[in-house]
């Protein structure tokens, strides 16, 4: 059996972990790294729902937001695959999470966000997102 390797940073004061191999398959898929995803949860637009079609378990959501936005952060421009970003760097992805608390290195509880998978949002979400009536 594989190790599965966590990876974990923090962005704009929000903690986020990812399966290391999960964001290498994302990338291969759509394009795009969960560096890169994170950027949608500083999109004050974002829309977000519950994944009701969920089998996994755990409760997941789905966000649709602007991947350009990252609430004016100093390093927006360093984070993420942007070389290897499937569309324009502005686009809005649709991304999926889950939300755990997890113990730090002083053994505190800490609210992370865990990134699931993320890719280009399609038209119907799109059009959700710029509130269009389809």
């Amino acid at each position: 059996m594989k190790d599965h390797q966590t990876v974990s940073f923090v962005l704009g004061g929000l903690n986020f972990e990812y399966d290391k191999d999960k964001e290498e398959t994302n990338i291969q898929k759509h394009g795009i790294s969960f560096r890169a995803a994170a950027r949608v949860f500083f999109d004050e637009n974002y829309i977000e729902a519950y994944d009701d079609d969920n089998m996994a378990g755990e409760p997941r959501y789905d966000i649709i937001g602007d991947a350009s936005v990252a609430g004016g952060l100093s390093e927006i421009t360093i984070i993420g695959n942007v070389e290897n970003f499937a569309g324009d760097v502005r686009d809005i992805l649709y991304v999926v999470y889950t939300e755990r608390r997890n113990k730090n290195v002083d053994g505190k509880p800490i609210e992370v966000i865990r990134l699931i998978s993320a890719r280009l949002a399609n038209d119907f979400e799109r059009g959700l997102y710029y509130g269009k009536v389809f």
